[in-house]
């Protein structure tokens, strides 16, 4: 027996039925809970692995464009003029 909060005892009766739905109900409301999360990370996961490959992507591109125009440039600088042996005695 448990007293009442008005201070009358009264023996409570805990009925197994509603325990349990009570339970069911809890434990469905975590899964959702859960689920939720897992969605929110797996969403993250996803987009920082897009971040990523456009990160190594733009990279790729950047040294592409850098290299070609470093060999336009050896290709169109004038030969320096190598002095000729003539002049020597």
């Amino acid at each position: 027996m448990m007293p009442d909060p008005n201070g009358k005892p009264e023996s409570k009766q805990i009925d197994p039925e509603q325990l349990s739905r009570l339970m069911d109900l809890e434990l469905a409301q975590k899964r959702a809970a859960w689920k939720k999360a897992a969605s929110r990370r797996q969403k993250t996961r996803i987009a920082s692995f897009f971040f990523l490959f456009l990160l190594i992507a733009a990279s790729l591109f950047a040294f592409f464009v850098l290299f070609t125009r470093v060999n336009q440039e050896r290709a169109n600088q004038r030969p320096t003029p190598v002095p000729s042996i003539s002049g020597r005695r």
